[in-house]
């Protein structure tokens, strides 16, 4: 394949990221619904969001292992298979089990997109690329996220919620030939790791470096899918818009991950320095989160839509630390590597939007729950003050 092959490889691993975070945030906005209609507890709202990530979070790593064995194209055919099928039974489910299962079949099935598309950016992007690509790659997160939060409580209202969630398993199965025709690994079918599975894994986690990675991404990423996922319904109750509205309104933090992501990766790579873009992010982070908590209660909805945009468009340095992680291990161990980093960023989205629905359950104040993220962020940033920056020179090389 020539070298110019990488932006087709780039475009399609978008698009699929595109569909993961469809599918991660299309539930928020509908939480008012399901709090009203059914009757539920805003902490019952948070485990089934949070279902999701409890699937998503223990793939990470299996996914990582099997895309170093078997490639990247076999393992992102089966598991948006099962992507599209949890969609449909979410759509379908009548009780709190089965949207609870049907949530963590989406978090299985959507959790073999990122692993892979990072070892196809190592294999296809030379070191002094990986950052903007990356940042290309994330921001497809950005518009899948955006689609949701407006999206989905757009045709809620006009189809129902069932019909309007069913609807976004078309564009998983369209996804599917795209994947089999035009993903190919660089280097081999295989992806090529050269040891046994179990020796990959145990590489990875033997690297003291990676710890403070795995601790910083767990708070950030945790933080920020809890504010994502309680901002709708703080809208509702705060501003007195609809549910479209209150999506609208989140939907421009997603929007501006749009810009911010690609526009830090690109920064980390001229700088050469993708730490100090992390940190500078997560002051920012912190700032996003306190500014909800304290003054947000208050503002009227320009006011709300301009934090909630101001948000998005510094949030993107939270992308650095893949990129950082990238550059730490041989490309016959970028899939594991980005497994463990993954699961340890998703397991803060396993819990974090559980206790904040149980702050919000307890106070009656979605600020206070704002207030608790905040001090995540803050814990995020002291984290990643501990992490290792790869040798520019090494980079270079």
């Amino acid at each position: 394949m020539p070298r110019s092959y990488r932006w087709v490889i780039l475009a399609v691993c978008t698009l699929a990221f595109v569909e993961v975070h469809v599918h991660r945030l299309a539930f928020s906005p509908l939480i008012p619904t399901f709090v009203a209609d059914l009757g539920i507890t805003y902490t019952t709202a948070g485990t089934i969001q949070t279902a999701y990530f409890w699937t998503y979070t223990l793939f990470q790593v299996p996914v990582g292992v099997l895309t170093d064995r078997w490639g990247a194209r076999r393992v992102m055919l089966v598991f948006l298979s099962l992507l599209g099928l949890g969609t449909v039974l979410f759509a379908a489910s009548r009780t709190y089990p089965e949207s609870v299962g049907a949530r963590a079949l989406i978090g299985a099935g959507a959790a073999a997109i990122w692993v892979p598309g990072m070892r196809l950016i190592t294999e296809w992007f030379p070191p002094e690329e990986r950052g903007r690509a990356t940042g290309v790659f994330s921001a497809g997160g950005g518009v899948g996220g955006t689609l949701a939060l407006v999206g989905v409580p757009w045709l809620a209202d006009r189809w129902g919620w069932r019909l309007a969630y069913g609807a976004t398993a078309v564009p998983v199965l369209a996804l599917l030939p795209l994947i089999a025709f035009f993903v190919r690994a660089r280097h081999s079918e295989r992806g090529g790791a050269p040891g046994p599975t179990a020796g990959a894994l145990g590489r990875v986690l033997a690297t003291p470096a990676i710890w403070p990675y795995n601790l910083t991404v767990l708070l950030a990423y945790g933080a920020y899918f809890s504010m994502v996922t309680f901002l709708p319904a703080f809208f509702v109750e705060r501003l007195r818009v609809s549910a479209a509205e209150a999506g609208l309104l989140t939907s421009l933090i997603t929007a501006g991950t749009i810009v911010s992501w690609p526009l830090a990766g690109y920064v980390s790579d001229r700088l050469g320095r993708p730490k100090a873009v992390y940190l500078a992010s997560e002051v920012a982070n912190v700032a996003a989160c306190a500014a909800f908590a304290l003054v947000g209660p208050g503002l009227a909805f320009a006011g709300a839509a301009a934090v909630a945009a101001a948000t998005g468009l510094v949030a993107g340095g939270m992308v650095t630390p893949y990129v950082m992680v990238t550059a730490m291990f041989p490309r016959e161990l970028a899939g594991t590597a980005m497994g463990v980093l993954n699961a340890s960023c998703f397991a803060g989205g396993m819990f974090l939007p559980v206790i904040l629905g149980r702050v919000v359950d307890v106070t009656g104040s979605f600020p206070a729950a704002f207030l608790v993220a905040a001090g995540v962020q803050a814990a995020a940033l002291i984290a990643g003050c501990f992490v290792r920056e790869p040798d520019p020179t090494r980079r270079a090389a």
